[in-house]
């Protein structure tokens, strides 16, 4: 048998050679190929289900970052509340973080050492579970993968919120007391996973569907897909969040929504919250401003009148800082000078109409009184219950000292300090209302004018008979009670007013009383002297039952004494006003 030569074209011109030669390249390659696809889809398949792993457990990590970030967004958001007075929109609040993040339960409960100080708070926010409990105790962050009940997996997030002295870009202690590292509360929550799962699952099933001829490239697409349309909207999100907790959002810009499907609607939702955040920012930024530099003190409680925030005019007027009055109530402003009865109507009604104003006298902390106009308001919420009051208030102690020193100077003698003629008879008309009300009420005015007064004037000057003047209000006032009025009706005239005399005698000591006083010699320019005066003497109702008629009256009968010799008294006699002339008086 003839050798087959390699190479040889025996079957015209060796095709069928070269054919079977191309066939079983064929082959090879075919093999090559199928070992190739063998092994590209069992790495694919290996790859898939690798890649099932990781993307469940990164499914897992970000939803634990993802808590975090909602964690710091929620304490974020609570705390602007807490400091601008809006504890009412609560509820409202983590209900939309919620329900915009997809978050099946979200749940912010309180720690021993805010309990002690604010009170258990709202419903439910205390810890009421083993796991809260233990974060409460520890501060670990608790994390668990569980199945739920309707057999989706879930992860069931716990973060504590810690005191420190920066935390979320404000510090804790300022409010609570506590030391730094104590456990203040946790936000618990639980994210579904079955949309994460699912994702994976469609995934896993396509790639292996289409692993022989897509593995690489399919592979490709998943990590643009997932660079593109997860992770960047996730490190964009992580990104926000952050500034929202460091409360810069004023270079941040809505993320992109790509679609419908659960990343654009998450998207969606957090460009809500970013947008919501930012408002909510930008109002406690304004409020902080307004708040800080305002020129009235500014003090607001909660709805048991517990201080909760002061501004630095209230630390300004009364001396107490806001670490020293928070958690107290301002009764520790009290200076006694309003009694039970004021505080009751001020309570009853700021209840009855949610408002008060009005001058009240408080105690600054190093004792001083102070006067302060006072406006209150009460914050109620949608239901009309009252949650804060806040007070505002001016000091207005300058300006009330310079009021009652111009309305002293009005109604009261420059020289003397006496009552002036506009105060005696306004005294003398009230004395005369009283005592026709009465009926039985009997007064006495008295006129005084001083005898040769002029020469004091004329030889020793008007300093010499300033001083005598102020030496005769002195004595006079020394002879009368307190419920009486020495006034100076001006020159050296001075009258008297007696209330409520039992009989003429009384009127007479009095009058003796003074005539004796001023037999005292009085030292004037280096001079003794004796400064005489002479007194009329009118009675209500007998002389008279009006104010003018009695002080003609008085007047009448202090002429008499001058026409008589001086330095006497004398009652007032109907006979009096017959041809009696003032050319007596010197």
């Amino acid at each position: 048998m003839q050798e087959i030569e390699p190479g040889k074209d025996y079957f015209g011109n060796s095709g069928i050679m070269k054919g079977l030669g191309r066939l079983h390249d064929i082959r090879i390659w075919l093999r090559l190929v199928v070992v190739i696809l063998v092994g590209t889809i069992s790495a694919g398949g290996g790859l898939v289900y690798w890649s099932t792993l990781q993307q469940k457990k990164i499914a897992v990590d970000q939803a634990r970052d993802f808590a975090q970030s909602v964690h710091q967004m929620t304490m974020a958001g609570l705390t602007g509340m807490m400091i601008t007075g809006s504890i009412a929109q609560r509820n409202v609040f983590l209900d939309q973080i919620r329900d915009s993040n997809h978050i099946e339960s979200l749940k912010v409960f309180r720690g021993r050492a805010v309990v002690q100080q604010f009170g258990a708070g709202l419903a439910g926010e205390l810890a009421d579970t083993a796991a809260e409990r233990a974060v409460l105790d520890t501060g670990t962050p608790y994390f668990q993968v569980f199945a739920g009940a309707d057999g989706d997996e879930k992860l069931r997030a716990i973060l504590p919120a810690v005191a420190l002295e920066s935390y979320l870009g404000k510090n804790c202690l300022n409010c609570h007391k506590v030391a730094s590292g104590t456990v203040l509360g946790a936000v618990s929550m639980e994210i579904s996973l079955a949309r994460a799962n699912q994702t994976v699952r469609v995934f896993a099933a396509s790639a292996l569907g289409a692993a022989a001829i897509l593995c690489l490239p399919l592979a490709l697409f998943i990590w643009y897909f997932i660079t593109h349309w997860v992770t960047r909207p996730l490190a964009h999100m992580t990104e926000g969040l952050t500034r929202i907790a460091a409360g810069d959002l004023e270079e941040t810009s809505p993320l992109p929504r790509g679609g419908d499907d659960e990343i654009g609607q998450a998207t969606a939702a957090f460009n809500k919250v970013m947008d919501k955040a930012r408002e909510l920012l930008s109002e406690q930024r304004l409020s902080r401003i307004v708040f800080e530099n305002s020129l009235e003190g500014i003090t607001v409680t909660d709805a048991e009148s517990r201080i909760q925030v002061v501004n630095r005019a209230f630390t300004e007027t009364t001396g107490y800082s806001a670490e020293e009055v928070v958690g107290l109530t301002p009764s520790i402003l009290k200076s006694g000078r309003q009694d039970d009865a004021f505080y009751r109507e001020f309570w009853r009604e700021l209840l009855e109409r949610g408002e008060w104003r009005g001058e009240i006298w408080n105690k600054r902390k190093n004792g001083t009184m102070y006067a302060e106009w006072l406006t209150i308001s009460a914050v109620k919420n949608r239901l009309g219950v009252v949650e804060h009051y806040v007070a505002m208030f001016s000091d207005i102690t300058e300006r009330k000292k310079q009021e009652e020193i111009i309305t002293f100077q009005a109604f009261h003698d420059a020289l003397t300090g006496l009552p002036n003629r506009i105060l005696f008879l306004d005294r003398l008309e009230q004395m005369l209302a009283q005592g026709k009300r009465s009926g039985a009420r009997t007064a006495a005015v008295m006129y005084l004018d001083l005898d040769r007064f002029k020469q004091i004037n004329d030889t020793l000057g008007h300093e010499a008979g300033d001083e005598c003047l102020k030496e005769v209000a002195r004595r006079l006032r020394q002879c009368v009670r307190s419920s009486d009025t020495v006034a100076r009706m001006g020159g050296d005239e001075f009258t008297i007013l007696l209330p409520e005399i039992a009989e003429n005698g009384d009127v007479r000591a009095v009058a003796q009383k003074i005539l004796d006083a001023m037999k005292a010699p009085l030292l004037l320019a280096g001079q003794e002297l004796i400064i005489t005066t002479s007194i009329g003497i009118s009675l209500f109702p007998r002389d008279g039952r009006d104010g003018e008629t009695l002080l003609k009256h008085a007047d009448a009968a202090m002429y008499r004494v001058k026409g008589s010799g001086r330095a006497g008294m004398f009652f007032f006699v109907p006979d009096l006003m017959n041809g009696m002339s003032r050319e007596a008086r010197s």
